[in-house]
């Protein structure tokens, strides 16, 4: 196996050693499981010299009746060594997605801002898979060379020199399997890229196929669909030939080995030198078993080459390190008593330099409502999404109460802050479930209580199921403005002291907004909130609004000091928007 190859298999140490004794006590249960569907060759001899043409009836009985034991006692070994190799690869399979699924959870939202949902599908799911495939692979092609091995070895014991002449072809066979090994695994990496890519075709689809539908556009989608469908089948086809090609070349070897030694045997046995009949079909039956453990560890040492990219693609998840982790002595945030401060802040991705924020400078007080407005684009969001450390600073600092924010653990900063999105997303179960998600320790009459304040408690009782009522994924069977105040109740049971509104009510229809705008209020009640809002009429109470373009601010002041400046930018979008003062 090549070193590369190799490596990426070394990569599985973290995993394989959980199980030593598991693979050692399988590995010998294989090579005992070989020598007993071998040991009957080796009475082969004495069933053909010394009871067929001897006519000795007790050699035969032993002869056959060794081979009948043998067979069952191998079928027995061979049971309990698949079963193992199962339970040994199922185990490293389990231990793979559990340790995928955990590092997902611990990424920076930057990486999933940049990474298609298909892609990430198939290196957890099919990546692990293939590696499952790759160890049972293994465990076979360990059993199947071992055997190839034993038959050759009753061959060689039986005429050395017959047998090393009739290799002389093996050679040829070695570097036909190596050079399409190579083949294979590049193509095998191309099929799971080839199989992330439509994964991820196939993902955007289910989640657009309103807006598909809406804009009648099925046929641009579906012939987008089948060009990554052509090419993956080209891929599969690329691996099918190299795989057929080296299948052909074993098989033609094979019979070109038979042939040499059936000429070879044949003259041995016609001129005598002591080569009897019973080693002639010894050597025979040893060579033409050779064949079948051969041809199956080729299959399978191209079916590894195939899927040891896996390997590669699950590893590049494990091995990405977040940048944004707790420091060491790190504190709990428990208490926001006086001001939140953006000093001198600056912030970029990381796969591009170009500033998203320019020196942001601002002081909220405790109990504040800050609005932010601007056109689409300039950093509202962004500035919104330093605080609970969705992303970090790349210039200056923020901090609560004088401590910067990476000095405090991130779940406790976290738990203290609320947020309600645009978008809102809801888990499959029920809308009981969906509201105590952030405090699972909630009462009955807690969650209640939350969904009254959120206005929803009305329309979750005239369900069917109310409270046990299953919504679906992401919340399918309720409408916008039930979900959003799904989630606002969500927000209010976890009563967090900082609030985060961006533009909760732009999707919703005006008697929606109505019921979703009032149960926000009560969300507000006592804390420090920081709004994002499409329409300006909202935000015109707020404490300071605070007006962003191309990533600085321009203006800071509350609705009436913003409307006195006669060539101000929130005047003209004030007027813009056209909301009477």
């Amino acid at each position: 196996m090549r070193s590369k190859n190799l490596i990426s298999i070394k990569k599985l140490k973290k995993y394989i050693k959980k199980y030593y004794i598991l693979i050692i006590l399988n590995m010998i249960l294989a090579m005992v499981s070989s020598a007993s569907s071998v040991a009957p060759i080796a009475l082969l001899k004495r069933l053909i010299d010394q009871g067929i043409i001897g006519k000795n009836e007790k050699d035969i009985l032993y002869a056959a009746g060794g081979m009948i034991l043998l067979s069952v006692v191998g079928a027995f070994i061979m049971y309990w060594n698949t079963l193992l190799s199962g339970k040994v690869s199922s185990s490293i399979y389990k231990n793979i997605i559990d340790d995928l699924y955990l590092k997902l959870q611990s990424l920076d939202i930057e990486y999933f801002s940049k990474t298609k949902v298909g892609e990430m599908m198939t290196k957890v799911l099919n990546d692990p898979a293939n590696v499952n495939s790759l160890i049972l692979d293994l465990f076979e092609l360990i059993k199947y060379v071992f055997t190839a091995i034993l038959y050759l070895g009753v061959a060689l014991y039986i005429d050395w020199k017959l047998t090393l002449g009739v290799l002389i072809v093996a050679p040829v066979l070695m570097v036909t399997v190596k050079k399409y090994s190579r083949k294979l695994k590049s193509s095998g990496k191309e099929r799971q890229e080839a199989t992330g890519i439509l994964n991820s075709k196939l993902q955007e689809t289910i989640s657009g196929i309103r807006v598909i539908k809406a804009f009648a556009t099925e046929g641009v989608e579906i012939r987008d669909f089948k060009r990554k469908s052509l090419n993956l089948k080209k891929v599969v086809l690329k691996s099918v030939s190299y795989n057929a090609k080296s299948m052909a070349v074993s098989e033609a070897l094979n019979y070109i080995m038979v042939a040499i030694l059936l000429l070879f045997g044949g003259y041995r046995i016609i001129r005598g030198h002591n080569f009897t009949t019973g080693d002639f079909l010894t050597v025979v039956g040893a060579i033409a078993s050779v064949y079948t453990p051969v041809r199956r560890s080729t299959t399978i040492y191209n079916t590894i080459n195939s899927n040891i990219a896996s390997i590669d693609r699950v590893y590049e998840i494990l091995e990405i390190n977040p940048q944004i982790i707790n420091k060491e002595n790190c504190i709990k945030f428990r208490e926001f008593n006086d001001e939140i401060a953006f000093n001198d802040v600056e912030f970029s991705y990381q796969d591009n330099k170009e500033k998203i924020l320019k020196g942001i400078n601002l002081r909220i007080q405790k109990g504040e409502t800050v609005a932010l407005v601007g056109n689409s684009g300039g950093g509202k969001s962004t500035i919104v999404n330093l605080i609970p450390r969705f992303f970090d600073v790349t210039g200056g600092n923020i901090t609560i109460d004088g401590t910067d924010l990476k000095d405090f653990e991130i779940k406790s900063l976290r738990k203290s802050i609320g947020i309600v999105p645009q978008e809102t997303f809801l888990f499959s179960g029920t809308i009981f479930s969906n509201i105590k998600y952030g405090r699972q320790n909630a009462t009955d009459e807690e969650v209640i209580q939350a969904a009254k304040l959120a206005n929803a408690h009305e329309f979750i009782q005239k369900l069917d199921d109310g409270y046990d009522t299953e919504i679906g994924e992401r919340g399918v069977k309720l409408s916008g403005g039930q979900k959003q105040r799904i989630a606002i109740a969500r927000a209010i049971l976890e009563n967090p002291q900082i609030l985060i509104l961006d533009e909760a009510t732009s999707a919703l229809d005006n008697e929606s907004e109505k019921l979703v705008q009032d149960a926000l209020e009560k969300l507000m009640e006592g804390k420090t909130t920081f709004v994002i809002a499409h329409r300006l009429s909202t935000i015109v109470n707020s404490d300071k609004i605070v007006v962003i373009q191309q990533g600085e601010i321009r203006e800071v002041g509350n609705h009436e000091t913003l409307m006195d400046k006669e060539n101000g930018i929130y005047r003209a979008l004030y007027s813009k928007a056209g909301v009477k003062s």
